[in-house]
C-alpha cells in the first residue's frame, strides 16, 4: 500500500495533466515551449533536456504543489522553498538579493564607488549645464531600514554598506542627493511593505516630498489625501513563493483621482518609458527609475505638469531635451547601486582642458571605438598599475595640428563573455567609455591617448589607438 500510494503521487503530475491542464499561469516568468523531435529535418539531438525543462514547468498542479510546499516550509521551518525569497521573523519577507549588502559579501571595491560618484557628477554636470537641477535617490534594501525581522542565522556586517560609503562621496562630487533612511527615520512605522520588496505607497509619497522640497519644486503633498490602510496587495515575495495562493497584505490606500493623463501608449507599470501630462501641474519631470518607480511615478505625475519616467539603461539624457525637464531625478535601490557603472549613459563627453607634460608610461591597455553616423565611441581598459582609488581619466585625440582632450565615464563596456570573473571586476574598475560629435574635429589620422590623474600629477599612456576622422 505504501509503494502503491508512493507511485500515485509520483505519477499524478502526469496523469492528470490531460484533465486539469497546466496552471503556468500562476508563473511570474516566461516558460519554456514543448521542444520539436526533428529541427530543420534533422533529429534535435537536445531534445531529451528541453523536455525535463518543459515538463518541470509545465506539469499538472505545478503551481498548488509549489505553494503547498513553500506554506509548509515557511510556517514549520520558517525557511523558504525559493531562493529569491528569504522568510524573516513576524511573517516578514526579504529578497534574497539583498543579502550580499546585508552581509558584506557584496562591497564593491574603493575605486568603483569612486566610478559610481564620478558617473553620477557627470550626468549632474550634463545637466545642470542646460539649467536643470539634478538629484540622486537611492532606496535603501528593506532589510537595511528595517533588520529586526531578518533571520538570525544572517548576521549583519558592521562595515560601511556600499550606499554607506558613496554616500560619503556624493558631497565631494558635488551631487545632490537626499538620505531616504533619515527621512524614513523619523516615523514610528514601516514604510516598506512587509511581504514585498518595495515601499508602501506612503513610503512613495514621503520620499517624493523630500525629493521634491530638496529640488525646490512646487508639488502637491499626497500623504494630505484621506487615506486608509486595507488588506488588498499581493505581495512580490509572496507571489514567488506561493504562485497559486493569492495571499494579501496591508497597503496605504490613497482617496484621490490619479489627476494626471497617460500621454501616449501605457500597458503598466513596468513599461520602459511612461509619458504623462497633468494640465494642473507645474514643471518638468524627467526620472530615471527601477522598480521603487511603481509607487513613486503616479505621485510624481500627479505633481508634474509633464514628466517621462524611464526604466532603459543605458541612461538615454536626450530624453531630458524631449520633455523640455526642469528637473532630473535618479532613482535606483540599493541592491542595484552596481548598475549605475554597467552601461555608460547616452551622452558625449565633456570637453577638457590638459597639460600634455605628463610621465609616459607604458602598460597592458585596450582601446576600441567605432565610428557611427557623426558620433566617435571610444571604450577600453586601462593599467591597474596607473590609478589610485579616486584617479580620474581624461582621453585625448592627438596630431600635429593639435590636441582634444575629453573626460570619459569610468565604466567598462562588457561584452557579456566575462561577467562574473575575477577580470570582468579589474575590467569594471578600470575601464572607460565615452562617446564625442567628431564633426567637431577636423578630418586627420589621430593617436588615442589615456591621461590618469594620480597624486595631484598625469600619467599619460602609449598610444592606445590611431583614428582616423
Amino acid at each position: 500500500m505504501y509503494i502503491a500510494a508512493f507511485l500515485a503521487v509520483c505519477i499524478a503530475p502526469t496523469a492528470l495533466l490531460p484533465i486539469v491542464g497546466s496552471d503556468e499561469n500562476s508563473e511570474n516568468r516566461e516558460l519554456s515551449e514543448m521542444p520539436s523531435f526533428v529541427e530543420d529535418g534533422h533529429v534535435n539531438s537536445n531534445w531529451g533536456n528541453e523536455f525535463e525543462t518543459y515538463f518541470s514547468e509545465h506539469f499538472a498542479l505545478r503551481g498548488k504543489l509549489v505553494t503547498l510546499d513553500s506554506l509548509i516550509k515557511s510556517s514549520v521551518f520558517k525557511t523558504s522553498s525559493n531562493e529569491k525569497v528569504t522568510v524573516g521573523k513576524n511573517g516578514w519577507l526579504y529578497f534574497s538579493e539583498t543579502l550580499p549588502d546585508y552581509t558584506g559579501q557584496g562591497r564593491m571595491s574603493d575605486r568603483r564607488v569612486h566610478n559610481t560618484a564620478k558617473t553620477l557628477q557627470l550626468l549632474r554636470e550634463h545637466f545642470e549645464s542646460d539649467g536643470r537641477q539634478f538629484l540622486f535617490i537611492c532606496a535603501p534594501n528593506k532589510n537595511t531600514l528595517y533588520p529586526e525581522n531578518m533571520p538570525s542565522r544572517f548576521i549583519r556586517s558592521s562595515e560601511p554598506t556600499n550606499l554607506d560609503r558613496l554616500t560619503g562621496l556624493l558631497g565631494q562630487y558635488s551631487v545632490d542627493s537626499i538620505s531616504i533612511a533619515e527621512v524614513f527615520g523619523e516615523y514610528d512605522r514601516p514604510l516598506y511593505l512587509q511581504r514585498d520588496s518595495h515601499w508602501t505607497n506612503e513610503g512613495a509619497a514621503i520620499a517624493f516630498n523630500a525629493a521634491a522640497d530638496s529640488l525646490g519644486w512646487e508639488h502637491i503633498d499626497y500623504t494630505e489625501y484621506p487615506h486608509s490602510v486595507e488588506r488588498v496587495w499581493h505581495g512580490d515575495l509572496d507571489g514567488m513563493l506561493f504562485p497559486s495562493y493569492e495571499r494579501l497584505s496591508d497597503q496605504v490606500v490613497y482617496d484621490v483621482d490619479a489627476g494626471f493623463e497617460y500621454a501616449g501608449s501605457f500597458l503598466d507599470e513596468d513599461d520602459l518609458l511612461i509619458k504623462t501630462a497633468n494640465k494642473n501641474g507645474s514643471g518638468r519631470l524627467l526620472m530615471y527609475r527601477d522598480s521603487f518607480g511603481r509607487a513613486f511615478y503616479p505621485i510624481a505625475a500627479h505633481s508634474a505638469e509633464k514628466a517621462y519616467f524611464s526604466r532603459e539603461l543605458p541612461y538615454k539624457t536626450a530624453l531630458a531635451d524631449e520633455v523640455e525637464a526642469d528637473y532630473v531625478i535618479l532613482e535606483v535601490v540599493e541592491r542595484n547601486l552596481a548598475n549605475i557603472t554597467s552601461k555608460a549613459p547616452f551622452m558625449n563627453a565633456p570637453a577638457r582642458e590638459i597639460d600634455i607634460s605628463a610621465s609616459i608610461e607604458d602598460g597592458d591597455n585596450s582601446c576600441e571605438y567605432k565610428i557611427k553616423g557623426k558620433s566617435l565611441k571610444m571604450w577600453g581598459v586601462l593599467d591597474e598599475k596607473y590609478f589610485s582609488d579616486d584617479s580620474d581619466i581624461l582621453i585625448t585625440l592627438e596630431n600635429e595640428d593639435g590636441i582634444y582632450c575629453w573626460e570619459p565615464f569610468p565604466i567598462y563596456e562588457s561584452s557579456g563573455d566575462d561577467a562574473g570573473s575575477d577580470e570582468n571586476d579589474i575590467r569594471q574598475d578600470y575601464g572607460f567609455s565615452l562617446t564625442i560629435d567628431k564633426s567637431e574635429l577636423p578630418e586627420g589620422v589621430y593617436e588615442v591617448y589615456g591621461y590618469i590623474e594620480k597624486n595631484g600629477e598625469y600619467i599619460c599612456t602609449q598610444a592606445l589607438a590611431e583614428v582616423q576622422i
